[in-house]
């Protein structure tokens, strides 16, 4: 069954999230004896103050995205490699075999360079085995089993690095989540608790009531351009 994704139950950033409840716990410490009859206790205050800690501590996107793009770096400069060691060899295989032949289209390199991924795996695979198969007929003309052996290691090496950026990905995607989950736990918490503050002091002190205010409306529209001449 495919789940659903989360989605976050507050407007502000979650950076702001953490702050403020780092704020409002401080005043729920502070008033923690005139609130325990309504049901904040210093357990509760306290469970509240470690779902803001154990959120703190989750990985953000920024660190995930920096993964990922580690991971795509090491992918690229890899696929680099493999391209140019392809052309290279290919390059020897088109001084002994014109393109139009069939000898050189056995290869099946053309396109490879800029293909698909799996493609290019797939195509440098095939290259390896074909010139093996092959090597005597282009040995005078450059082609060592040495090449075709970097060739092979390149393509493996290619195929475990993107891999590790299609987990890389997956990953930011999961912890993306995870952070929206545990956050509207926060949030769901915070704004039970400001709402039992808020009702504590409507009619009794104006300046706690404001402490247990929250803020979370929607930006507002950006304005209308000038109208256009």
């Amino acid at each position: 069954m495919r789940q659903t994704q989360p989605v976050a139950l507050f407007h502000m950033s979650q950076s702001e999230l953490i702050k403020v409840s780092f704020d409002k716990h401080n005043f729920l410490v502070r008033d923690a004896g005139e609130l325990a009859p309504r049901g904040v206790t210093l357990p509760r205050i306290a469970a509240f103050d470690g779902l803001r800690t154990a959120f703190e501590t989750l990985p953000t996107d920024i660190e995930l995205d920096t993964a990922k793009q580690v991971a795509t770096l090491a992918k690229e400069a890899m696929q680099t490699q493999a391209v140019t060691q392809l052309q290279a060899i290919m390059g020897i295989v088109g001084t002994v075999h014109e393109a139009r032949t069939a000898s050189y289209k056995m290869f099946g390199s053309s396109g490879l360079d800029n293909g698909a991924e799996a493609e290019l795996y797939v195509g440098l695979l095939r290259v390896v085995r074909v010139g093996t198969a092959h090597l005597g007929e282009y040995q005078q003309a450059g082609l060592t089993p040495e090449m075709l052996q970097e060739l092979a290691a390149s393509a493996n090496s290619f195929l475990s690095l993107l891999g590790k950026q299609q987990d890389a990905e997956s990953a930011r995607g999961r912890a993306a989540d995870v952070r929206i989950v545990a956050a509207n736990k926060l949030y769901t918490e915070l704004i039970d608790l400001c709402g039992i503050g808020k009702a504590l002091y409507a009619t009794t002190d104006a300046r706690k009531y404001a402490d247990y205010v929250v803020d979370d409306a929607p930006a507002p529209p950006a304005a209308p351009g000038p109208p256009q001449a």
